[in-house]
């Protein structure tokens, strides 16, 4: 049964062609058709296709392909969420459907993810083999969300003279479709679970079956899973109580809560977060902020590198240098013609690259299997929430959207910091500043004080010149807070 449900859903797909239409269509066959309302319901949606010619061929049985291709077209998904949905699914479908079906794998992935299909059922799916209703109904009800209502369904929830024809794991789905009005028998009282179905037929059970869920308050339907999902790929550089440094491959170090409810698995294994994560390649998965998932990857045999480009060689194979942010030391990685090489997100030859992009480098056993350069700059806004000065300088941030972020600034190379026109001395930052930093190639360039206005009431305890400016200290209620004259 498991094999016919799953062609069920993939013969929708291949009727199904991947462009929508811009304006509504006429089509010939349908006028005088019993179905057209439904059929022409779907085509003005984008989610029914017709044929060349202008015909819409409404009693051809449907197959599995195309089944699936048309229950995919119901959810309403961002670019972002079907690139997450394409990672998680992509090896799986590949896998499992013959490259002929190519061009609907987006299809049968959003089906998967979106709980209409199951990993056995895709790998014994026959794509061309006509589906019957109860195997419809079935990725219907899952489509819609109601497998749970459904199972509790028996075959005495249903009158049609044969409902008994119905398989026993359609059983639910059959009646539930049945008391929603979604699926009705014939004159006879009958409601033929085992016959194959016409396009006509599947598009009425589906607009009936939208009608149900826009009654219900549901008008637009999403995967739940991937709903406001975000994504970032980078380096763990730092493991704290809870908490991990990430640098992704913009350059930019980022903190993150990592909540005891989050899944963090290694090489697909769950662990615990420790500090032998640290330095590995990490896909990290978020949602309304939170942290939802850290899936890391790690071998005895691939390094992980990340920092400034400063020297290429492009002869031959080619190698490159540079400056390991993580170890702060020199390291320099041999280039094979298999090495794939991104320049600003575009496939580059070595030619492009310079001294001074910011690199991440994944390296196997010495030899650069992929390179990720960054050229181009960019800057963040928020407040600092923290800033401590040693050996270097640590200074963290919280921009508008409250993401957190943690950058190291060495004394030897310190960024221009500016109020106003004046350039002041970086001493003079201090936690609740407002500031806007620049990057050039991963690194602080500048750092501009926006600064703030509000009324200080103390005493004012000290008062210090020196050329960079003058500072005064202010003690209220027990607390000292040294402020920034602007003497422009």
């Amino acid at each position: 049964m498991k094999k016919r449900m799953l062609s069920l859903v993939l013969v929708l797909a291949l009727a199904l062609s991947l462009a929508v239409p811009a304006f509504a269509a006429t089509y010939t066959d349908i006028q005088n058709h019993w179905a057209k309302t439904y059929l022409q319901t779907l085509a003005d949606k984008g989610i029914l296709n017709g044929y060349s010619g202008g015909t819409m061929k409404p009693d051809n049985n449907i197959t599995a392909a195309e089944a699936l291709v048309l229950l995919s077209r119901l959810y309403t998904l961002s670019d972002a969420e079907k690139a997450l949905i394409a990672d998680d699914y992509v090896s799986e479908v590949t896998a499992s459907v013959p490259s002929s079906y190519a061009w609907a794998y987006g299809n049968f992935e959003i089906c998967r993810a979106a709980g209409i299909i199951t990993k056995d059922e895709l790998k014994a799916l026959s794509l061309d083999t006509a589906l019957k209703k109860e195997e419809l109904a079935v990725f219907i009800i899952r489509a819609m969300g109601y497998s749970d209502t459904a199972s509790t369904l028996t075959v005495k929830d249903m009158s049609f003279a044969d409902a008994a024809k119905t398989s026993k794991n359609c059983i639910g789905s059959v009646a539930e479709l049945a008391k929603l009005g979604i699926l009705t028998g014939d004159t006879n009282k009958n409601v033929s679970p085992q016959s194959s179905v016409t396009r006509a037929v599947v598009a009425t059970m589906v607009v009936r079956a939208l009608d149900v869920l826009q009654k219900a308050g549901t008008s637009t339907l999403t995967v739940t899973a991937y709903s406001g999902i975000s994504r970032a790929e980078g380096i763990i550089t730092a493991v704290g109580s809870a908490a991990i440094t990430f640098t992704g491959f913009d350059g930019l170090s980022r903190d993150y809560a990592v909540p005891a409810a989050a899944g963090i698995k290694l090489n697909g294994t769950a662990v615990a977060l420790s500090s032998a994560l640290t330095g590995c390649h990490a896909i990290l998965s978020m949602k309304n902020g939170s942290v939802k998932a850290l899936a890391v990857d790690r071998d005895a045999a691939t390094v992980w590198y990340q920092g400034t480009l400063t020297s290429i060689v492009t002869s031959g194979a080619g190698a490159l240098t540079l400056t390991d942010t993580l170890s702060n030391s020199s390291k320099t990685v041999a280039l094979a013609s298999t090495t794939t090489l991104t320049l600003d997100g575009v496939t580059a030859a070595v030619s492009k690259f310079a001294a001074g992009n910011f690199v991440t480098v994944k390296a196997v056993s010495g030899t650069a299997t992929a390179v990720t350069a960054l050229t181009a700059a960019s800057s963040v806004s928020g407040e600092i929430t923290a800033i401590s000065f040693g050996s270097t300088i640590t200074l963290k941030l919280r921009d508008d959207s409250a993401a957190n972020y943690s950058f190291t600034l060495d004394f030897s190379s310190l960024p221009t910091v500016t109020r106003g026109e004046k350039n002041i001395s970086i001493d003079m930052l201090t936690a609740g500043d407002r500031v806007t930093l620049s990057f050039a190639a991963g690194k602080v360039s500048k750092i501009a004080f926006a600064g703030s206005s509000s009324t200080v009431t103390g005493e004012l305890t000290s008062v210090t010149t020196t050329p960079d400016g003058t500072r005064w200290t202010v003690t209220a209620n027990g607390t000292s807070t040294v402020y920034v004259l602007d003497e422009d």
